[in-house]
């Protein structure tokens, strides 16, 4: 049985009498004598006015219950909170959770300390001699202009975490993120560092020990460099590698090394094109090495475009498969490999021109990509090219060095004439001179030459 002692505050008879009247116990000392809606009846009260009369009037509290800190009285606010209170039995006053929450909070701000000065000491930060541009590989010239020129890195000069990079403008490409970071971490020679400001979940501890370890996609960067302020480091490097982008000559050995990249990125975009393709007709496939080889069968003879109109077809066709019954999605989905193959054979075999397909606005390009064909390539649009037809730029290539045949840029209305951003019917008609069925309209290939 429970006791509640009152503190009262008002000199108003009515309204001590509807204070005591709220809070008086029924015999049994567990449920109340009247209800709330008596006790508004009988004093004529409104319901948000008893409300601040019991809010303001007094101070309700338990005798028979004491706080197990302090051993002070148990204050109630109100009739649901005196139920609570006497179920949960030994309680602990508001005031003593105060101190507690206080007392938990310093102990995470002094681990945090503790925490962050073992950072300090694993992982510190350190002044190296100017980077050279002309040193770097093409691949960690390309990144970490993209890694750097991202506008959060002015305020501290810390680079974002690589996974938390907004999803319409990913830092690399979903399948090559874990890769590409780690490839440009260990970069030869070293350009980044993890700096000790990063989150310190991101870092693998033992004991309260960092043992050196961290996550990938989690950790923030700093870039190597001589100057003590890390805010001055990356304009340094982005203004050079933007002379060298923009003005040239390239780095001898980036002509070795730049197709390898365009491949590498053209290869990532066809595949995830495919899984969202997929996805748009409930379809979904695990792509492994047979995928990524067929893939990469076809775009050693087709535009990146050209093989979007593969896999739209394909996919289709696929889903169509599905519909007719009598396979599973995953049979159905993994058809679409062989269609996409079969596709590319047919159409290299008969020498087919090949509709070229714009690029989606659902799939964006990741900042690395923007960059390399963008700024480095510059291939304002890379769909209608083909890997083997694509050259470096004019200025990449130094007076005193060999020429090297120059991409031929086409104008807008040329690529805009040659590709269709989303096809819904059959590309594959007759030609009207000789009859043999071609990709395109009007005339084929042989007819149009004679």
């Amino acid at each position: 049985m429970s006791h509640i002692g009152l503190e009262i505050y008002t000199d108003v008879p009515e309204e001590v009498a509807a204070l005591e009247a709220y809070w008086r116990l029924a015999e049994d000392g567990e449920t109340w004598a009247q209800t709330v809606t008596e006790v508004r009846a009988k004093f004529g009260l409104k319901p948000q006015e008893l409300t601040r009369l019991v809010q303001s009037g007094a101070t309700a509290f338990i005798v028979d219950m004491v706080c197990g800190d302090c051993g002070s009285p148990t204050d109630v606010a109100h009739r649901t909170e005196f139920a609570s209170v006497v179920r949960q039995g030994n309680i602990v006053c508001s005031g003593c959770q105060a101190i507690a929450h206080q007392e938990r909070e310093e102990a995470k701000r002094k681990i945090a300390k503790q925490r962050r000065d073992a950072l300090l000491q694993r992982f510190p930060i350190r002044s190296t001699e100017a980077l050279g541009v002309h040193d770097l590989s093409l691949f960690t010239a390309v990144a970490l202009h993209t890694m750097f020129s991202d506008p959060a890195v002015e305020d501290a000069g810390l680079t974002t975490p690589t996974s938390i990079w907004p999803k319409d403008r990913r830092w690399a490409p979903d399948d090559l993120l874990w890769d590409f970071e780690q490839r440009l971490l260990h970069a030869d020679p070293s350009v980044i560092t993890v700096h000790p400001d990063s989150h310190q979940d991101a870092f693998v501890w033992k004991d309260e020990t960092p043992d050196g370890r961290h996550y990938l996609g989690r950790v923030s960067y700093y870039l190597h460099g001589p100057e003590k302020d890390l805010r001055s480091r990356s304009p340094r490097i982005l203004n050079e590698l933007n002379e060298v982008f923009r003005e040239g000559p390239w780095p001898t050995h980036w002509h070795r090394q730049w197709r390898g990249l365009w491949d590498e990125l053209t290869l990532s975009y066809v595949s995830t094109y495919l899984d969202m393709k997929l996805g748009e007709h409930n379809l979904e496939m695990k792509q492994g090495d047979g995928t990524r080889t067929a893939l990469s069968d076809a775009l050693a003879t087709f535009s990146v475009g050209q093989v979007f109109n593969f896999i739209y077809r394909a996919t289709k066709d696929s889903a169509a498969y599905y519909q007719r019954g009598g396979v599973t999605k995953r049979q159905a989905a993994n058809s679409t490999v062989g269609r996409i193959s079969a596709a590319a054979d047919r159409a290299r075999a008969n020498e087919w021109e090949v509709k070229s397909f714009g690029r989606p606005w659902t799939l964006p390009l990741s900042a690395i990509g923007e960059t390399f064909f963008n700024k480095v390539m510059w291939q304002a649009d890379m769909m209608p090219v083909v890997s083997r037809d694509a050259v470096v730029p004019q200025h990449a290539v130094s007076a005193a060095s060999a020429t090297v045949p120059q991409q031929v840029q086409n104008s807008p209305s040329e690529v805009g004439a040659e590709r269709s951003a989303d096809p819904s019917d059959d590309d594959i008609n007759d030609c009207t001179n000789c009859g043999d069925r071609f990709y395109g309209e009007g005339l084929c290939k042989e007819c149009a030459a004679v």
